[in-house]
C-alpha cells in the first residue's frame, strides 16, 4: 500500500510542490518509523498513514520549508496512537515501551545461547595456549602488555599467538556451522 501512495504522489494529475516534496520525504519517514518500531510492516503502515494524513490536511501546513518537522509530528502522533490502541500499551509509561523494544525476545535469547554453545565447543578444540591468549585478551579485555606479563612472554609473541588463535577459532566455528554463525562471530571484540 505504501508503494501505491508513493505512485499516486508521483502520478497525480495535480502535481504540486507539496506532492513532490512529500514524495521526497518517504524514505526519511520510513527510516524514522523503523528506528522507532524495528518492524518493517508497522513502519510501512505508519509512513502510509502519515502521507495520507498529510495529503488530507495539507492546508494546515503554513510553510513548505517546515514540511519535514510537520510530517515527523504526524508520524509521532500516529506512532503513539498505535501504541495506545494496542491493549498491552494502555496506560504504560515510556520506560515500559522502551524496555519492550530493547529487551531481547526468547528467540534472541535462544540464538545467543546457541552462539555461546558453539563458541564454547570451538574453544574446547583450541590448544591450551590459544585458549589462554583469547580468554585474556578477548574475554577479560586485558592489554597485550598485561597479557605478556601474565604469560611471561614477549609482546610480539602475544600478538602472533593471538592472530593464530583467532584464525583457528574462526576455522572451528566455520567447521561447526552454527545455525546463526554471524552472532558468534559478532561476539568477538576487536582488540
Amino acid at each position: 500500500m505504501l508503494k501505491y501512495v508513493q505512485h499516486w504522489l508521483k502520478q497525480s494529475t495535480a502535481k504540486t510542490d507539496f506532492n513532490s516534496l512529500l514524495s521526497q520525504q518517504t524514505i526519511r519517514l520510513y527510516q524514522l518509523a523503523y528506528a522507532w518500531t524495528h518492524q518493517p510492516s508497522l513502519s510501512e503502515d505508519l509512513v502510509q498513514e502519515t502521507l495520507l494524513k498529510a495529503i488530507e490536511h495539507k492546508d494546515q501546513l503554513k510553510e513548505l520549508d517546515q514540511l519535514l518537522p510537520w510530517l515527523c509530528k504526524i508520524l509521532h502522533n500516529l506512532y503513539i496512537d498505535k501504541l495506545r490502541y494496542q491493549q498491552q500499551w494502555q496506560s504504560v509509561t515510556e520506560e515500559a515501551i522502551d524496555f519492550h523494544y530493547h529487551h531481547p525476545s526468547s528467540e534472541d535469547e535462544y540464538l545467543a545461547d546457541e552462539a555461546i554453545d558453539s563458541l564454547e565447543q570451538a574453544m574446547i578444540k583450541l590448544t591450551a595456549s590459544q585458549r589462554q591468549i583469547i580468554t585474556l585478551i578477548d574475554l577479560q579485555e586485558l592489554s597485550y602488555q598485561q597479557t605478556a606479563e601474565i604469560l611471561d612472554i614477549p609482546m610480539g609473541t602475544v600478538m602472533s599467538r593471538l592472530s593464530r588463535a583467532r584464525k583457528e577459532l574462526e576455522r572451528q566455528l566455520m567447521t561447526n556451522k552454527p545455525a546463526n554463525k554471524d552472532n558468534v562471530i559478532a561476539m568477538r571484540k576487536p582488540s
